[in-house]
């Protein structure tokens, strides 16, 4: 009997230890460090040959103020990267440049203090998305070879756009765009992206819980919020409402934010340090 029951616990910590491992964890957020690398005030261990996905190309360097997509998962009380994708909002030339913002296919981008750039210059932004603008956290120069790019969600009803810019030539899917992020590729026509390429998500496939940063949006309904350019939405009791236009961050479970730990996930909701962002009664 002894032996019946040892071997039942064996197996049992066996498919525990399987589940933890196969957790997919993801966090989207701004770079405050590099080395090691934080991500949304979460330090990540990165293992040797894991590469940075960029649309710059090979050989990226991560740098602070980057936004990345990032796939963990728990291991010995670390968040060890298995996927990292480098995150442009906004990439293509600018126009109408002043001190303080451009114009990017359309929608306006602020710009970071001191950043010189001219009309004409092709650029890759990272940031966050603010409504219809995009906020900067980091903005490159690159050599333009009539690429664009837009990662964001359709937030307008009926208004096939990222930010202010339009999107022509995208194959609409059957069930639509729905609240998810998107990531498009093409070529910008003026106020426009003309998309070649599309694809779902940030994370290369579903995540078992994410964390999420972004700017909070005017209520979209009673008691309820979304994190712009995310597709996350939040419910809460209105004296927990973040204020609109704030930069927050939430964990989400399928678009939805989590102020608990979903049943079965309590591990990962532990890990990524959920309730450090649930706001106190």
């Amino acid at each position: 009997m002894m032996r019946v029951l040892l071997l039942s616990l064996v197996t049992m910590l066996g498919l525990a230890a399987q589940a933890e491992e196969a957790v997919r964890l993801g966090i989207s957020g701004v770079v405050e460090g590099v080395s090691p690398l934080k991500v949304a005030g979460r330090e990540i261990s990165v293992p040797q040959g894991v590469p940075v996905i960029s649309p710059l190309g090979p050989g990226h360097e991560i740098a602070v103020g980057d936004t990345l997509a990032v796939v963990v998962r728990p291991v010995g009380g670390q968040l060890v990267a298995s996927r990292i994708l480098e995150v442009f909002p906004i990439v293509g030339p600018m126009r109408d440049v002043s001190d303080a913002s451009a114009n990017v296919m359309g929608t306006q981008v602020h710009l970071p203090p001191n950043v010189k750039v001219k009309a004409g210059q092709a650029v890759a932004v990272s940031g966050f998305w603010s409504g219809g603008q995009l906020i900067t956290t980091k903005l490159r120069r690159i050599e333009w070879q009539g690429f664009g790019q837009l990662v964001g969600a359709f937030e307008e009803a009926g208004a096939l756009q990222i930010g202010m810019t339009g999107i022509v030539g995208a194959e609409v899917p059957q069930d639509g765009f729905g609240d998810h992020i998107w990531i498009l590729s093409g070529a910008p026509e003026g106020a426009q992206l003309r998309v070649r390429l599309m694809a779902k998500g940030l994370f290369g496939g579903p995540v078992d819980l994410a964390l999420w940063q972004g700017y909070a949006s005017l209520p979209i309904a009673s008691q309820t919020y979304m994190l712009h350019g995310s597709g996350v939405v939040g419910m809460a009791r209105d004296a927990q409402m973040p204020k609109p236009g704030i930069l927050v961050t939430r964990c989400a479970q399928e678009g939805r934010v989590v102020t608990a730990a979903p049943e079965g996930f309590e591990t990962a909701f532990a890990a990524l340090d959920c309730l450090r962002h649930i706001p106190a009664d």
